[in-house]
């Protein structure tokens, strides 16, 4: 209706102690809110429930983080840190926190082929695991704990991953193992709308260094089995 904050309650019919609370803000932020941005990115910041942005300009507080285009809101990330963008008019005062962290993350690419679980892939589906901002291969010279990153599937009821090196080339993998038609019977729960597909991610990140991360998606589609007596 307006600009301002309302308190919100949410209760149980004669029982006012069961109750939970909810605080609203209407009016103008800045959109994204909050982001974290990896050294090199760019981003777009506008100004969402304002109709003065016309006649405002936007502002970083450290520009060896973010520099900003002070029209059009446009950023580009710069260097590491956290800094603050700030937009401003005749009516309206906005700032988000902006984080920058280092250049180099993960790119995680999906293997060409269908994700199934029947036949099982006794190999598994390999996606392979590289640095972004250069061509060499991710060092594990001198690790005594196999590869210096991990891999986790999402959502996890499909199955798991695990990281693996192929010592003749050197290249990374994440190694996709779908569960059985079977186990996923016992254990995913019955859903109406289930669908016989979905998308899988494969997320990998470096052990000592989580904020340097990557993921790929792919379709998986389910088998099924047929159990008959004494097979």
């Amino acid at each position: 209706m307006r600009h301002g904050r309302a308190l919100l309650r949410v209760s149980i019919d004669n029982h006012p102690q069961k109750s939970d609370y909810m605080l609203i803000s209407v009016g103008a932020y800045v959109h994204p809110q909050n982001p974290v941005l990896h050294q090199g990115s760019s981003i777009n910041f506008s100004v969402v429930g304002s109709d003065d942005q016309a006649s405002g300009h936007w502002h970083s507080v450290n520009e060896s983080v973010i520099v900003l285009h002070t029209q059009s809101g446009q950023a580009e990330a710069v260097g590491e840190g956290s800094t603050q963008v700030s937009f401003e008019s005749s009516n309206v005062k906005l700032r988000t926190t902006v984080t920058v962290l280092p250049g180099s993350t993960l790119v995680v690419d999906a293997p060409k082929e269908m994700l199934t679980n029947v036949p099982f892939p006794s190999q598994g589906f390999s996606f392979s695991v590289k640095f972004s901002d250069t061509n060499d291969k991710i060092n594990t010279v001198g690790s005594s704990k196999g590869a210096p990153y991990d891999c986790r599937v999402d959502p996890p009821f499909v199955g798991y991953a695990k990281p693996w090196i192929d010592l003749d080339t050197g290249n990374s993998f994440c190694l996709f193992f779908p569960y059985s038609p079977e186990h996923l019977v016992r254990t995913i729960p019955k859903l109406k709308d289930m669908k016989p597909y979905i998308y899988v991610s494969i997320n990998a990140s470096m052990k000592e260094h989580s904020h340097v991360s990557g993921s790929a998606s792919a379709l998986f589609v389910g088998g099924f089995s047929i159990m008959q007596m004494g097979k």
